[in-house]
């Protein structure tokens, strides 16, 4: 069992510059992890007309060169859906298409559309119920009084800072304790600082919880739901990994590895009303619809403090960029790994990176990213 200081050096040397592309790919072989397998049919992303990247793009006044900042991001992988047809497909520092890479936080969304499912299902028919309703364990928590859709909207309350590189930090905390004993453990010693409710302040905990509360409601693992909810009824190329804390519990904020086009093929099931290519239903439509759409104060784009730590809007364990397009919302990793989904303009992007100067300006390169994003659909579907 690693020690509190050694856990913190382990964490901290996934991203060492010098082998940080390597570790994106390669880290389930190297820390604790389950596989879920692909099975069944693959339904393959039809190949439409390749088109090229616009040369450049706006960020407010500046005009950047698009593959300049694809560089600076270190992108691994590209990925452009269009009309549901593959556009444009590039992957660089050494990957390939077999190749998984971590989605960081980008699995938080694939979380929440699991929720999602269970709530179709009839598992979790209400998400304005209390999660301590399906986990008592957290009762006198921080979580204490707290909804189901106020933690998978980040309005808990609990007092908690994302900042990856501080030991000290409750994230780093959490990292390190999957790497030396429960998650759950972890979660139960939360506690308060504001109103449920009140604020919008991202905390990665929360969608432990989440996945805490999908066990106790469907009876199942994370992982068997996953594979036999998502997994397989989405057609997908390869296997999925994920990160498990001591106990075996998925690091289901964090830990999920998959191949850029089955993240692409997440991303296009979305736009299509929660289907999959062979027109399976996999996550209700009705949820798809307002899934994305914040419907709170402190949730909407531009809001910012006092009421919401960022200018993004949030709903669901997804992003709304702070000057929306056709409808658009992100799922966001750190280090540069992106699923954007632009209803009106029927685009979908799927990316990773390896952006090592992340915790130094990471917020810039974020938005940068997404304003790009923005031109490729605008330039796809005027």
């Amino acid at each position: 069992m690693l020690t509190q200081d050694e856990a913190v050096k382990r964490w901290e040397g996934i991203f060492d510059p010098a082998t940080i592309d390597q570790n994106f790919r390669d880290l389930w072989q190297t820390w604790p992890s389950l596989t879920v397998a692909r099975d069944g049919q693959i339904l393959p992303l039809p190949n439409g007309n390749p088109v090229a990247l616009p040369e450049t793009f706006q960020v407010g006044r500046r005009c950047l060169e698009t593959q300049a900042h694809l560089g600076t991001m270190r992108m691994s992988g590209l990925a452009v859906l269009h009309r549901g047809q593959l556009v444009h497909e590039v992957y660089g520092r050494g990957r390939s298409e077999q190749d998984v890479s971590i989605l960081w936080s980008v699995s938080k969304a694939v979380t929440a559309l699991m929720l999602g499912i269970a709530q179709g299902e009839g598992a979790l028919p209400d998400f304005q119920v209390l999660v301590t309703d399906y986990v008592p364990e957290l009762n006198g928590t921080g979580f204490d009084g707290v909804s189901v859709q106020q933690v998978m909207d980040m309005l808990s309350g609990i007092r908690w800072r994302e900042a990856y590189d501080d030991p000290t930090s409750e994230v780093v905390r959490s990292i390190t304790s999957f790497q030396t004993g429960a998650q759950d453990d972890f979660a139960r010693e939360m506690v308060r600082a504001r109103e449920p409710g009140t604020f919008s302040q991202y905390a990665s905990i929360e969608t432990h919880v989440l996945g805490w509360v999908l066990r106790r409601a469907t009876g199942e693992t994370v992982a068997d739901y996953l594979r036999t909810r998502l997994w397989q009824p989405l057609g997908v190329e390869g296997d999925m990994h994920m990160l498990v804390d001591q106990e075996g519990e998925p690091m289901v904020f964090g830990g999920m590895f998959m191949r850029l086009r089955d993240l692409a093929r997440i991303g296009q099931m979305v736009l299509d009303g929660g289907r999959a290519q062979d027109g399976r239903q996999i996550v209700p439509e009705d949820w798809i619809k307002t899934m994305a759409v914040p419907d709170v104060h402190p949730l909407m784009p531009g809001v910012g403090l006092p009421h919401a730590e960022s200018e993004y809007g949030y709903k669901n364990q997804w992003w709304i960029p702070m000057r929306p397009d056709g409808g658009d919302f992100s799922a966001i990793g750190i280090y540069g790994q992106f699923l954007y989904v632009n209803p009106v303009r029927k685009v979908v992007i799927a990316m990773n990176g390896a952006y090592p100067s992340y915790t130094e300006d990471g917020p810039m390169r974020t938005l940068e990213t997404l304003c790009l994003f923005q031109q490729i659909a605008r330039s796809l579907s005027p």
